[in-house]
């Protein structure tokens, strides 16, 4: 499947089913995002790298409906206010590592930074499945990959793949929120999460 099914899939159904006023843009635009596997990237930013024009308001439209067609997803920053997080840099987030892959081509085996980012994105392609509201978190220098909110409870889950990676953002997420849990994913405790 991977990246010839996503073509298909924005080359048939969505641009069958809605309105696409430019179909080259919409597609390059998804592209563009798979290559941001689990980070932030500001709308600026990306029109910046759009060969043809568009505005923030197209984009978004385009992230909504690969939402919809479950192939990429734009997570918000977590904020007790709805509205900040609304108004929040997305992190993308592909809704399968493949799509970042096929986008990028092989991968060296050495470059640990971009194993840490795939296995980022599978976790958060795991949680996004999971029922409830999914979250990323970043103040100043500290920041939570993921916040997973259920009900009323609140989870502040770092992904760690080997690197070294401080806890600091977790330590700092749960002072502003005492009622996060908090979780630390690692290749090892892995499938017994995705269980």
């Amino acid at each position: 499947r991977g990246w010839p099914a996503s073509v298909h899939v924005i080359g048939k159904d969505i641009l069958q089913n809605r309105k696409v006023a430019n179909p080259a843009l919409f597609r390059q635009a998804f592209e563009i995002l798979c290559h941001y596997p689990a980070q932030e990237i500001s709308y600026t930013k990306l029109l910046g790298q759009l060969q043809e024009r568009g505005n923030t308001d197209l984009v978004k439209y385009y992230i909504e409906l690969y939402g919809g067609a479950f192939l990429l997803y734009a997570l918000q920053k977590y904020s007790a206010k709805e509205w900040l997080a609304r108004s929040s840099t997305p992190k993308m987030l592909p809704a399968c590592p493949a799509l970042y892959t096929m986008a990028s081509g092989k991968m060296d085996e050495n470059d640990s930074e971009r194993r840490g980012r795939v296995f980022e994105l599978a976790v958060g392609a795991e949680l996004i499945h999971f029922p409830g509201e999914l979250f990323y978190w970043r103040e100043k220098q500290a920041e939570v990959d993921f916040v997973f909110k259920s009900h009323s409870k609140l989870y502040a889950i770092e992904v760690k793949s080997g690197r070294k990676k401080s806890t600091k953002g977790l330590n700092a997420f749960v002072e502003k929120f005492p009622n996060a849990r908090r979780i630390v994913i690692t290749p090892e405790n892995f499938l017994q999460f995705s269980q």
